[in-house]
């Protein structure tokens, strides 16, 4: 059986596609699609993407909080 599964990041709607027979094919296409890309859950419960490119200048609350402190050093 084969599968496949479109990544969509939350911020800028790029998409990757993942796709191979199962288990092994679409595991390993997967596994690849996320190093090459670089793709990570973004912050928050909804389970959504971030791909690389968004993440190099991600700037969540946490982050943009101990920029500003960090600037009055």
């Amino acid at each position: 059986m084969k599968g496949q599964a479109v990544l969509t990041c939350r911020d800028c709607r790029r998409t990757a596609t993942v796709s191979g027979e199962l288990p092994a094919e679409y595991s390993s296409c997967f596994r690849k699609v996320i190093a090459d890309g670089g793709w990570v859950v973004a912050p928050g419960d909804r389970g959504d993407l971030l791909c690389g490119e968004c993440l190099r200048s991600y700037e969540g609350s946490e982050t943009h909080d101990d920029a500003e402190k960090v600037r009055r050093r």
